[in-house]
Parts: structure tokens; C-alpha cells; sequence
């Protein structure tokens, strides 16, 4: 069965995204859960359960990092070819995340659904909320603060439980999720103090949780806004500024070119191993050496002529793409894609290495769900490899 995953992923010419998360079992026993995100080359969504994990050490960030790089090495995957890793906000699994980015350029992305908790959570200790609603469950005319919090809470539930989708594009949502939540916030009006309190205190959570989410650098890729960028619902990037805006723009006709190029190398290399592997080729004469340069130098012309065109096509490319109008919030990104990568050829790349990034580790932690209905108290004593065969067949079955 693993041979089968090993054969599907390296099938995938795309990135590929990991989430990941560590649980502890009803036999106190933790667990690594790691899923695998790709897009398909009918551009259809795709999820592989890689392992669960059970751990028998210290969840350092050092031995996290170590990990995750053995369940890579399990499937042959090279480091090269994850784009991001999901994960939440835990001290341990952050650290590991540091340095995976630092050694092999892994994009970190914290788990949005876990930030909306935080973000709630610390709205609703306010002492004020908290007072209130011990006391609305005695005072009846404190319904008019639970009928608050519902309304005001109401926006939260809707992202988390839309970000936690696995079979369609999250993580380029995210962006302009975050702004409307923020324009919740904004523009509800409450009557109670103890609702004012939850609002203010919510927004603030939001500003300094997501106040750097759309921040673009020259050193380092946000996978968040690139994602959005190249989804054509929100390619118009309307929850940023006009300058941002131009230098996302910037950034993607940066990657469209590195494409380009990376396609044209890999072209060469293989012409290359074509003509070695001709048989019968000995060595040339003085006036073969004299005919070849004259050609050779002609065909460097011509090729740095063609690379040359096929830059200023993903230049006009990347113009063209974000000239368009943005498409309805509800169409199928990945279903435009499918229809338009022929107008498309460079960006399309990107778009599939980038929209497979889920906005939260839910992958994962649906693998410990589904762990601890295996680890039932009647099954408690299963060891942690039957744990984790047993899950993998149930996310794997082909």
C-alpha cells in the first residue's frame, strides 16, 4: 500500500503541501500525523495520509524537524518539492518549522483554524463576558448578551468551518476572510458592555495575529497573498493597498520567469543526455571542429533568441492574467485553471504548487480523529505500529 502512495507521489510534477500535527492517545501514547495536499492534472484536490507517526521521544523542535524529514525519506520525496508546511501554533513544532525553513526553504503557514480559536477563545475571557454569561444562566434579561455573542461569534464559525475544507482551494481565501472579519468587528453594534468588550477584544486579536498576513518581502515568499494572487477569484487583490498590490504582481512574473528558465534547463539536460547516449560518435576531424563552431554559434543565437521570446510570453503572461477581471467568489478556481491553462501555460504551474495549500492542519488532526476510533478504550493496547497501519489504510484504501 505505501508503494502504491510512494508511485502516486512521485507521479506529481507539482509541490506538493504537508500538514502536520502531534496527538496523544486514550493510552497516553503521542502520534506524528502527516498528510500530503496536491492538485491533480485534471486539477482536482488531493489528499494522501503519509504517516502516523508514534513518537517514543521528546517533542523537541529538533526532533520534529528529524521526523518529518524521515516520512519525506520514507516516500522518496525530495525536499525540493514541498512548497509549505500547515501547522499550529505550538512552541515545539514553530521551532521546527524555523529551522526546516532555514535548511530547506519550507514555507511555514500557521494553522488559521487554530488562530481563529485563539482569537475567540481570549475575546470570550474577557472578565466582563465571563462575569455576564455566569450570570445570564440566573437573570433572564441577560439572554440580550448570549443573543450578542451568537451574532458576534456567527462569523467566526463560518470562516473556521470554510477554511477547514479539504477538497477545495483555502489558504488563498484566507486573505480576504481575515478583512471581512475584521469588517464584522468593525461595523456590528451591541447594546451591552460585555458585547462591546467581546468585539473590541476580537479585533484586537485579529490585528495582532494576522496584522503581518499580507506583508510582501524581497527575501522571502508569503505563500498566503502568492496563493491568492493566482487565485482568479481574488487575483485583483482588493485586500491590499495599490503598492502592495504591484509588488505581489512583481513577485509572481519574478516566479514565472524562474519557471521558464528552471523548464529550459531541465530541456537542456535532457538533449544533453540524448546526444552521450548516441552510440557510434568518435572523435571529430580538425575541419569537422572548424564547421561545428560556426554552427554551434548559430545555435546559441537561436537558442538565447527563443529563451528570450519565451521570457517576454511569461511577461505578457502574467499582464494579461492580472488584466482580467476577477471571477465570481463562488466559481472553482481550480476549474477556471483547468479550463484556462492553455492561455496560461507558466502561471498555471504556479497556481497548482500554490493553491494546494490548506489554511489549517485539520488534514491531520482528522487523522487523529479517525486514530482515536481505532484507540478505543476496548483497543487501547493496540502498539503504535498497528495504530498507524490501521489509519493508513483507512485514509489510503486504493
Amino acid at each position: 500500500m505505501s508503494f502504491t502512495v510512494k508511485e502516486t507521489i512521485k507521479e506529481v510534477k507539482s509541490a506538493l503541501t504537508l500538514t502536520a500535527d502531534v496527538w496523544t492517545s486514550r493510552a497516553t501514547e503521542a502520534y506524528l500525523g502527516v498528510s500530503c495536499h496536491f492538485i491533480s492534472e485534471d486539477w482536482e484536490m488531493k489528499t494522501l495520509n503519509l504517516a502516523t507517526m508514534p513518537l517514543e521521544e521528546r517533542h523537541s523542535g529538533v526532533n520534529i524537524m528529524t521526523w518529518l524529514e524521515e516520512v519525506i525519506a520514507k516516500y522518496d520525496i525530495l525536499p525540493t518539492k514541498i512548497k509549505a508546511v500547515v501547522h499550529d501554533n505550538g512552541s515545539n513544532i514553530v521551532a521546527a518549522m524555523r529551522m526546516l525553513e532555514e535548511k530547506h526553504g519550507w514555507a511555514s503557514v500557521r494553522c488559521s483554524g487554530h488562530t481563529l480559536q485563539l482569537i475567540v477563545n481570549n475575546a470570550l475571557k474577557e472578565p466582563s463576558i465571563s462575569r455576564a454569561v455566569g450570570a445570564a444562566r440566573h437573570l433572564p434579561d441577560q439572554w440580550v448578551l448570549l443573543e450578542e455573542l451568537t451574532q458576534g461569534l456567527q462569523p467566526f464559525q463560518c470562516a473556521t468551518v470554510y477554511l477547514s475544507g479539504q477538497e477545495y482551494a483555502t489558504a488563498s481565501c484566507l486573505p480576504q476572510l481575515v478583512k471581512g472579519l475584521q469588517r464584522s468587528t468593525q461595523q456590528t453594534r451591541f447594546e451591552t458592555g460585555a458585547g462591546k468588550a467581546f468585539l473590541a477584544s476580537a479585533e484586537k486579536g485579529i490585528n495582532e495575529r494576522w496584522g503581518c498576513l499580507n506583508t510582501i518581502s524581497a527575501e522571502k515568499e508569503n505563500p498566503i497573498v502568492l496563493s491568492a494572487s493566482l487565485d482568479p477569484r481574488f487575483r485583483k487583490l482588493k485586500f491590499m493597498g495599490a503598492e502592495d498590490g504591484t509588488r505581489v504582481q512583481g513577485t509572481i512574473e519574478v516566479l514565472a520567469i524562474k519557471e521558464v528558465r528552471g523548464s529550459e534547463i531541465q530541456g537542456c539536460e535532457r538533449v544533453q543526455q540524448q546526444r552521450v547516449s548516441v552510440p557510434g560518435r568518435g572523435d571529430k576531424s580538425a575541419l569537422d571542429n572548424l564547421l561545428q563552431s560556426d554552427t554551434d554559434s548559430l545555435s546559441e543565437e537561436e537558442d538565447e533568441s527563443h529563451e528570450d521570446q519565451k521570457l517576454q510570453m511569461a511577461r505578457s503572461e502574467v499582464q494579461m492574467y492580472f488584466a482580467e477581471p476577477a471571477i465570481h467568489k463562488k466559481d472553482d478556481p481550480l476549474r477556471w485553471w483547468r479550463e484556462n491553462k492553455g492561455r496560461f501555460p507558466v502561471l498555471s504551474k504556479l497556481a497548482r504548487s500554490f493553491l494546494c495549500i490548506p489554511a489549517t492542519s485539520t488534514p491531520s488532526e482528522r487523522i487523529f480523529s479517525v486514530a482515536g476510533n481505532i484507540c478505543s478504550q476496548k483497543r487501547a493496547s493496540l502498539s503504535g505500529d498497528h495504530v498507524e497501519m490501521l489509519t493508513f489504510l483507512h485514509f489510503n484504501p486504493e
